[in-house]
């Protein structure tokens, strides 16, 4: 079952709230994409391709709301952008010039509206204004592993280590005690598979293990003198 905590009036959340349960959700879209996508990409199809867009969207809201710190971060989300990842990834490219790459733009044109007509589209499998749609899921995965590896790596480094130092992406990659993961060999495979950006976060959690470990010993070694 499932159950909502109800606040008795509105709570505007900023750019760390907003971004904090950002970070937590899209790694599980993620996740859930690329085990779909390796272990049953037929029968799943339309699920893998919302999960692309799901994926696609929050990786693209986490980076513009940490890179702009705006104090409205949630309404913003919701009254500025909505579903259109167009405009999201404009916004984005405004911070860092990967999201100008003609792959990402080229995924991105058809989804240039607030209301996400392509987006419910694909959910729904019907929409007012909509004949039909294709994907290639060869040139479609790529691009969206693209999007989110980079939403995380061109982080401002402080939030990037405040937001994924114990993201449960990074457990399950550390083989940290806190990861949670039932299968976790399986879940890295999926990960991994035709996955030309994995091996640089991998590097990266090594980077932020390293850097914690090396700070730890600093601690001790003040505290013997």
């Amino acid at each position: 079952m499932i159950s909502r905590k109800q606040s008795a009036e509105k709570i505007e959340k900023d750019w760390f709230y907003f971004s904090a349960g950002l970070a937590l959700t899209v790694v599980s879209d993620y996740i859930a994409l690329r085990l779909l996508f390796r272990l049953e990409p037929y029968t799943t199809a339309t699920v893998i391709l919302t999960k692309a867009l799901d994926v696609a969207e929050k990786s693209l809201k986490l980076f513009v709301s940490v890179s702009s710190k705006t104090l409205t971060a949630l309404s913003s989300a919701r009254s500025e952008y909505g579903h259109n990842i167009e405009k999201l990834r404009s916004a984005a490219a405004a911070y860092d010039a990967v999201f100008n790459e003609d792959e990402i733009k080229l995924f991105a044109q058809d989804l240039n509206d607030k209301s996400g007509k392509l987006y419910q589209l694909v959910r729904y499998g019907t929409e007012e204004t909509s004949e039909g749609f294709e994907a290639n899921f060869a040139t479609l995965i790529p691009v969206i592993d693209r999007i989110f590896f980079q939403a995380i790596h061109n982080l401002p480094e402080s939030e990037r280590k405040l937001l994924f130092f114990v993201s449960p992406l990074k457990n399950l990659v550390q083989g940290s005690r806190f990861d949670q993961t039932l299968n976790r060999e399986l879940v890295l495979e999926a990960l991994r598979w035709h996955n030309r950006e994995f091996a640089a976060f991998e590097a990266l959690c090594n980077q932020l293990d390293e850097e914690h470990e090396a700070l730890i010993e600093q601690i001790k070694a003040a505290d013997r003198d």
